[in-house]
């Protein structure tokens, strides 16, 4: 017990002496006194002070909110761990360094948060429940990760999913009201993040429910985007999951946002609106249109990049590829009349733009470098364009930012409002005449999570838009990425380079194969080399090191994923000790 309290000391934090098979101090004044070696107590126990060792500490407390804490929460900072007598281990405990934004604790929940409590690191203390007893120790003694927003929305969804997950009972039509209420609540939610939380949450809470499958989830999310004005709300999802509505809406506001009126009602005749679905079986609806198949469809795209990621360059080519049927990056373009509005431009840029590219002896687009703003001209600007060419197929406005002028900034409401309002117009334009109208613009330069919450502006933008594109240009010819989401196409994910003699983007493959290939070799090559060295054995953290990566830096996230990645392909093996991998066959 010295021992492990000289190691609490050495890592600048403070221990609390504590009572043999207790979480209880002898002192009411505990938490603010200082304690040495001489106070420990033969076969007592050691906890830690969160609030003088500057630390917060997530107390997983339920069964649910272990498996869900244990699923979510980083693995690369110090975690607490209890073994049982039979085995079993859990771990409980992760703590982080403090950012000074807790004052006090947050209790009562499946998992707790603490800023200023006794938190018990060593010993063996006694189950409250069962009466078992559990000895507690560090099971992981990481670098402690600083707190942040997103360690907060974390313990957050914990707390939401060990609340909910007892009540759930369909992944089926449950999921749909389920998905509809993370929907309707939770703007910061992509559709992937949707789909992930939805398989998390019935794989903990139903594992053996044959509808918890990604296909089906994606079915589930992409019927909820299409049927907005129908979604059902908390107070529908809280009866079919036979829960108090008031305990649904707090848990969805820990997530979310839930207002605590009554979402107002409103009346439909079914019977006069509803669609005959017998005819609409018959019925000749024109099949979508595409400007480059698969992936650049009719209606209203965004296309978003960082200056200089030659956004510009990318959009004249493909007017180019239109207007001629060319390829554009191994994909088959749909032959049409193609606009390009390059307001950004002059006449002599668009010229050696146009011999760079070597296009100059291929029939060109309608180009023009001057345009009205939105509301003020634009629209009916673009209608007379397309009334006037025989094959009006692709629309380009490069950039969004000189048409959108200034009309309307002091209307009342959101800027998510003021976006979905600008832009509805231009919208219902490019799919009452089938058409592709594509809007570039810029990104942010804030750190995000989710890739297209990097585009400026409001997310109006993103929701009023059809689908949506991105692309960041890798440093000195490194790899680029270009993704693509929408709702008429499947989501792709690119790998480029920037060709300094073709002024292109040349196409490399799927991003995730390229990745995964990057990422696998880069392990395979470490591992062997450690076995060289007789560590046929070995943690991410391991491999992360060997390739001169520190322990909480996005490099190592990023090997440990592809280890485990790689453990479920075959290719890696669980070794002898706990957290370690070896290769499955190696030649050396």
């Amino acid at each position: 017990m010295i021992a492990e309290a000289k190691k609490i000391v050495s890592r600048g934090m403070f221990f609390i002496p504590l009572l043999p098979n207790e979480k209880k101090n002898w002192d009411s004044d505990f938490l603010t006194r200082n304690y040495s070696e001489k106070d420990l107590i033969p076969n007592g126990n050691l906890g830690i002070n969160p609030k003088k060792s500057k630390k917060y500490v997530i107390d997983l407390d339920s069964d649910l909110a272990i498996k869900f804490g244990n699923l979510w929460l980083p693995g690369n900072t110090t975690i607490g761990a209890r073994q049982y007598t039979d085995g079993r281990k859990e771990l409980t405990h992760w703590y982080f360094e403090s950012d000074g934004s807790l004052d006090k604790n947050i209790k009562s929940l499946p998992a707790e948060l603490y800023c200023d409590h006794n938190i018990v690191a060593f010993g063996t203390t006694i189950h409250k429940q069962t009466k078992e007893p559990m000895k507690r120790f560090w099971e992981s003694e990481e670098s402690v990760l600083p707190f942040n927003d997103s360690i907060l929305a974390t313990f957050n969804k914990i707390n939401f999913a060990a609340s909910i997950g007892p009540y759930l009972h369909s992944a089926n039509q449950g999921g749909l009201y389920l998905d509809s209420c993370l929907w309707r609540y939770c703007k910061n939610m992509s559709d992937e993040d949707r789909i992930n939380l939805l398989t998390d949450l019935y794989s903990v809470a139903l594992p053996d429910n044959k509808h918890n499958n990604r296909k089906n989830w994606e079915r589930i999310v992409k019927a909820n985007n299409n049927d907005t004005t129908n979604n059902a709300g908390y107070q529908f999802l809280a009866s079919h999951l036979k829960v108090e509505q008031e305990k649904l809406r707090q848990w969805f506001n820990w997530i979310g946002v839930v207002d605590k009126k009554n979402p107002k009602k409103t009346y439909r005749d079914f019977l006069s609106t509803g669609i005959d679905m017998v005819k609409l079986r018959t019925e000749d609806i024109p099949p979508l249109q595409f400007a480059i198949k698969p992936i650049l469809p009719e209606g209203l795209v965004l296309f978003c990049g960082r200056a200089k990621s030659m956004k510009s360059w990318t959009m004249l080519l493909i007017c180019y590829a239109v207007q001629n049927g060319m390829k554009f990056m191994d994909h088959e373009s749909v032959q049409g009349d193609s606009l390009y509005l390059g307001l950004e431009d002059s006449k002599r840029r668009l010229k050696d733009r146009e011999r760079k590219l070597n296009l100059n002896t291929l029939t060109p687009p309608y180009v023009d470098v001057e345009a009205p703003y939105l509301d003020m001209g634009l629209e009916e600007s673009l209608q007379t364009w397309i009334d006037s060419v025989p094959n009006p197929r692709l629309i380009v406005i490069d950039t969004l930012a000189r048409v959108k002028g200034r009309t309307g900034f002091n209307k009342s409401g959101t800027a998510y409002d003021h976006d979905n309002e600008t832009l509805r117009a231009i919208q219902n334009l490019a799919i009452r005449n089938g058409v592709t109208i594509v809007l570039v613009s810029h990104l942010n330069k804030a750190p995000q999570d989710y890739a297209f919450d990097k585009i400026t502006g409001s997310t109006g933008l993103q929701g009023i838009c059809d689908a949506m594109w991105l692309v960041e240009r890798g440093e000195h010819g490194a790899q680029s990425t270009f993704i693509g989401r929408g709702r008429d196409i499947m989501d792709f994910e690119y790998s480029l380079t920037w060709n300094e003699e073709t002024w292109r983007y040349d196409w490399v493959g799927n991003l995730q194969e390229v990745n995964l290939n990057e990422n696998r070799n880069e392990v395979l090559n470490a591992m062997k080399e450690l076995a060289r060295a007789e560590v046929h054995e070995a943690r991410p953290r391991d491999v992360a090191k060997h390739c001169g990566y520190t322990a909480q830096s996005k490099d190592a996230a990023r090997i440990s994923k592809t280890m485990l990645r790689m453990k479920n392909n075959f290719e890696l093996t669980k070794g002898e000790k706990f957290g370690t991998y070896k290769i499955v066959s190696l030649n050396l």
